[in-house]
């Protein structure tokens, strides 16, 4: 995807919009990550309209959805639950995923959102990695499928995350 493609604004809009700034990277910096490897940006369309996005990592055997957001006009009608559906069509051993910690209504149906695709909520408090230096991380917890074993295995993907998601990009951006 070009720096010029025309899904990037709509794309920006809800990106910024579905996410607090402490939970995103600079759009522009986003942009500049799309030529690495194990990053993957994918419109999602019905027919040929943009519906939303879905953004994740691909490690050998490993799958961690950064963000994902589907259009506020668009929610509703199966085209997060389509999106995923194909997502998991890939080749796994782990998809994880982080969402805010269930603390209110909108926490509780993201989660049972999750659930419904297959997903579980880990039992492990987990802090989402600031995406630059001078910004706050964020508490969270990792969905996944399957779940989590343990703490261990929680602890691996915690720190893998941690290094190929957010520290990787700190000097480079």
């Amino acid at each position: 995807m070009s720096t010029h493609h025309p899904y990037l604004i709509p794309i920006q809009t809800w990106y910024e919009g579905a996410f607090p700034l402490d939970e995103r990277r600079d759009f522009s910096d986003l942009v500049r990550l799309l030529s690495c490897p194990d990053m993957h940006l994918c419109a999602l369309l019905n027919d040929d309209s943009l519906v939303g996005f879905i953004l994740y990592w691909q490690w050998d055997e490993v799958i961690f959805v950064e963000h994902f957001a589907i259009a506020p006009n668009e929610r509703g009608k199966q085209f997060g639950q389509q999106a995923l559906t194909k997502l998991l069509e890939l080749p796994f051993q782990y998809c994880l995923l982080e969402v805010e910690r269930p603390v209110d209504e909108t926490g509780y149906r993201r989660i049972r959102f999750y659930e419904r695709q297959g997903f579980t909520l880990n039992p492990f408090d987990y802090i989402q990695p600031p995406y630059q230096p001078d910004k706050a991380p964020v508490p969270m917890r990792f969905m996944s499928i399957p779940a989590l074993p343990d703490s261990t295995t929680y602890e691996q993907f915690s720190v893998l995350i941690k290094k190929q998601v957010y520290e990787r990009f700190y000097k480079t951006i």
